[in-house]
């Protein structure tokens, strides 16, 4: 029996010792370990202005927006509800967003930018958009709008399904169809 010859490796496929490597092919894993690749470069120069991924994170979603309840914030901010609770009192402390409570009983709390957070979010804004670009560079405008398209769709994809109803009653986390 013949031995099939190794693989040529690539610096996205290290070598690990084995023929393949499976997360090479898990999409959702080169997605993630993209983003994790950003994040990571973006942090070390938001960290200049005294700003953290997480303080960009909720500057951008307030930019769009005049106020956003902390469950919103948590969702498009993607941080936990409890971590983002402490993170937007601390930067309330910074003056950079406000907290305001709201409904009949008082329980809804939505944050807003203040003028400061806004100074904050403008001088880092043009720094964020550098770091997308070089992410796409060398691509066309239709192969952005392709990507952007796929991505979202897969979001889509995701959201007809539901993690917590398995977390909920005890079973290890596993997708399962959400219910009508």
């Amino acid at each position: 029996m013949q031995e099939r010859p190794e693989p040529k490796r690539t610096a996205e496929q290290p070598d690990s010792g084995r023929r393949t490597v499976l997360l090479d092919n898990i999409l959702p894993y080169l997605i993630n370990r993209l983003g994790f690749r950003m994040s990571r470069m973006l942090n070390r120069d938001l960290r200049a202005y005294g700003l953290g991924i997480s303080h960009w994170r909720v500057l951008a979603v307030l930019d769009s927006a005049r106020a956003v309840t902390i469950n919103d914030l948590a969702d498009y901010a993607m941080i936990e509800q409890s971590t983002l609770s402490r993170l937007v009192m601390r930067m309330e402390e910074q003056a950079l967003v406000r907290r305001k409570r709201s409904g009949p009983d008082g329980r809804v709390v939505t944050v807003s930018m203040t003028a400061e957070g806004r100074r904050a979010y403008e001088k880092v804004r043009a720094m964020s958009l550098a770091h997308t670009e070089r992410v796409v560079m060398g691509f066309s405008d239709q192969e952005k709008a392709t990507l952007k398209k796929a991505v979202r769709r897969m979001t889509r994809n995701l959201e007809n399904y539901d993690i917590a109803d398995a977390e909920a009653e005890g079973q290890p986390a596993r997708i399962v169809p959400r219910r009508p």
